[in-house]
């Protein structure tokens, strides 16, 4: 599973949720529990942070589009706020941007 880590908002940024590790086929299901009792927990808004993912099979790319889709709704794209090279240029390749947008804020790990 890959890890979730939830940073609160604070008055000039949305809550980021950071995801560090694999999401694959084999960390889909235990992720997509796991976000969902986080999301039930917690109120938006949101952005989210790549900057610590590993591999990303197209099962995870499936989880990260719900996830946009259920955080940033029909009408507004999620911000990512960073995001690995690999996790980039699998974005700029199959292009999801009416889901997630990339911007440059600073990573969890930082």
């Amino acid at each position: 599973m890959a890890h979730l880590t939830l940073h609160p908002a604070d008055t000039d940024a949305p809550a980021r949720l950071c995801l560090e590790g694999d999401l694959t086929i084999f960390e889909a299901r235990d992720t997509h529990a796991a976000l969902l009792a986080l999301l039930a927990e917690q109120q938006g808004p949101w952005s989210l942070d790549l900057s610590a993912l590993g591999e990303v099979d197209s099962a995870g790319l499936q989880l990260l589009l719900a996830l946009a889709k259920s955080l940033g709704g029909e009408s507004q794209p999620l911000p990512v706020v960073a995001l690995t090279p690999e996790v980039g240029a699998l974005l700029e390749l199959l292009r999801p941007h009416e889901l997630l947008i990339p911007s440059q804020r600073s990573a969890c790990a930082g």
